[in-house]
């Protein structure tokens, strides 16, 4: 007896997106050490695509902690310090502000939150208040260094944009 099957559309669309979701988690479960949530497989899809950064995106995936380690280093040990960096270079305040928010409790969870969204805003990356929540609640640490990177890449330290060369 010879078993016909359809293969219509319907069929491989249906294992296209099998496969396609099987490599995002894949490539999620191999590149983030640190986060274990699955809500996070659309997140990653949409920051880790290789290549440059497309209008609208962040130079560097939530999850190339490494890519600049002592970003890492000192978000591991003393996130404070970089709260309190990102807080001075968005312009959202000094970085004694920053630094004195990241130690109370909830409040610090907000301003980081307030932080990822007013650094999406400066540097018109897509996004929602939805994920930077999602980022900051399961990957806090991820979320500070991507910031972090996010603003030397762009060439802002100190809060200030780089002086131009003469």
């Amino acid at each position: 007896v010879v078993s016909t099957q359809s293969t219509g559309s319907s069929g491989i669309n249906a294992e296209y997106g099998k496969q396609w979701y099987q490599r995002r988690v894949r490539g999620f479960l191999s590149e983030s050490h640190l986060c274990w949530s699955l809500f996070f497989t659309e997140l990653v899809y949409l920051t880790m695509e290789g290549g440059p950064a497309a209008p609208g995106a962040w130079l560097s995936s939530l999850f190339s902690c490494f890519d600049d380690i002592s970003s890492c280093l000192i978000t591991l040990i003393v996130p404070c310090v970089t709260i309190g960096q990102n807080t001075e270079n968005s312009g959202q305040g000094s970085f004694c502000l920053g630094f004195i928010l990241a130690l109370i409790p909830t409040v610090n969870f907000i301003w980081m939150v307030f932080l990822r969204n007013k650094t999406r805003e400066q540097f018109a990356i897509e996004g929602s208040l939805a994920g930077d929540i999602l980022s900051v609640f399961c990957c806090t640490l991820c979320t500070l260094t991507q910031e972090s990177r996010e603003f030397k890449m762009r060439g802002i330290e100190g809060g200030q944009p780089p002086m131009p060369r003469v």
